[in-house]
């Protein structure tokens, strides 16, 4: 994944995995539409019929589609999540080359 980073982007991916909050915040943003598709919430009308998966299903009502196809989606879905799941798992290994120290020509005991 580095090679197709320069040094300025990988800093900013290195101080944007540091700060574990903004991480998981984004990657909640990102998965939210699918995490909590259908589920209830405070204040809301139960809407129990919406759901990722059960969206598949309630297509079949006025076009059958086979219970194979209902899998392969939903196998693709999963796919899906869990691709995005890695990628910010990947974002967390990708650090800068490290630069020698360079010994300072001050005293700063002075």
């Amino acid at each position: 994944m580095q090679q197709y980073l320069n040094e300025i982007e990988i800093e900013k991916i290195e101080a944007f995995c540091k700060d574990k909050i903004l991480l998981e915040a984004v990657k909640k943003v990102i998965l939210q539409g699918l995490y909590t598709h259908g589920v209830n919430h405070p204040g809301q009308e139960a809407e129990p019929l919406i759901n990722g998966a059960f969206s598949l299903v309630s297509m079949t009502m006025g076009n059958p589609i086979p219970n194979e196809l209902l899998g392969e989606q939903l196998k693709a879905q999963w796919a899906g999540i869990n691709t995005i799941h890695n990628a910010f798992e990947s974002l967390k290994s990708i650090r800068s080359a490290k630069k020698d120290a360079i010994e300072s020509p001050y005293n700063i005991a002075e």
